[in-house]
């Protein structure tokens, strides 16, 4: 037999100091005193002479499972919105602009307004559909502009992901329990109309997707924070500036739009996006609350 056969694999070297680490708690796993140690090529593990053969062949057998569950876990590739999809992302937000200047030029403003907007004291007195009335309710042409536009860009990208069906619905549902999360934070003497907390919902929505892609690709407990990091740079970003932003409805929107985030992407885990059907039935449903909401303010 060739005494190379006989060589024990040997013991893997890396650059990064925290997956050596990983292995050292590895093999300390199986009962082995393992060190990390620096050496010219980055980090290696150390260990008593007598445990190097062992040490290296649980080690290679953990690398190649890790491997093997990396390649199972891995989702589907990430797709590019369709044409379509960023049309109808930017004609449901230039929806917005389209209501927020038809009231302004009629003579029912302050109708809507007063029946619409997010007041937390009506709220909690049972009044639950002004946390979706008051995301089509804007305060003024910037307002309105700005959430068009981002609305519109976040929207698409979520599309891409999700489809556009359950896109607008995701902009829906983090946009109003964001709104009752706020409501909750300020209590009865508080007041907000605007998309944001949906537009800020969906960059959630898109973070919570992220990280938890990281958290399949990466090694454990990295790569996963950067994501929801990268979210809350956004918000800092477009939506903290003037002393008329709600901030915390921009930063609970994205909270609650993480957390959707990653339940959707566990659930679609392995899967591809909802079908053609799924995503006509969830604008269905979307369009149902947004008028079941505003039928609901109307009628008192």
């Amino acid at each position: 037999m060739d005494s190379s056969d006989s060589q024990p694999p040997p013991l893997p070297v890396t650059r990064r100091r925290r997956q050596a680490d990983e292995w050292a708690l590895v093999l300390a796993a199986e009962g082995f005193e393992a060190t990390v140690a620096r050496c010219s090529q980055g980090y290696r593990i150390e260990l008593a002479q007598q445990d190097t053969a062992a040490a290296g062949e649980i080690l290679e057998a953990w690398l190649v499972e890790r491997a093997e569950r990396a390649r199972s876990l891995e989702p589907p590739p990430s797709r590019s919105a369709t044409v379509l999809e960023v049309a109808v992302a930017y004609a449901l937000t230039l929806s917005l602009l389209a209501f927020y200047l038809g009231l302004n030029a009629s003579d029912q403003s302050k109708l809507f307004y007063d029946a619409g907007a997010n007041r937390a004291d009506l709220v909690a007195n049972g009044e639950f559909w002004r946390l979706v009335t008051s995301l089509t309710l804007h305060s003024g042409i910037s307002h309105v502009l700005g959430n068009t536009f981002f609305g519109g860009f976040f929207l698409a990208y979520v599309s891409g992901r999700l489809g556009i069906g359950f896109g607008v619905l995701a902009f829906i549902i983090t946009g109003t329990f964001g709104n009752l999360a706020n409501d909750l934070y300020y209590g009865f003497d508080h007041l907000s109309i605007g998309a944001s907390t949906g537009v800020f919902g969906l960059v959630g929505v898109l973070s919570g997707l992220a990280a938890w892609r990281r958290h399949q690709m990466a090694t454990p407990g990295r790569g996963a924070w950067v994501s929801f990091g990268a979210g809350l740079g956004i918000v800092a970003m477009l939506g903290s500036g003037g002393p008329q932003i709600d901030v915390s409805a921009h930063l609970f929107g994205m909270l609650v739009g993480g957390l959707v985030g990653l339940m959707i992407a566990i659930a679609l885990a392995t899967r591809p996006p909802p079908g053609r059907s799924a995503q006509a039935a969830a604008l269905v449903l979307s369009a149902l609350v947004i008028v079941g909401a505003w039928s609901a303010a109307l009628a008192e």
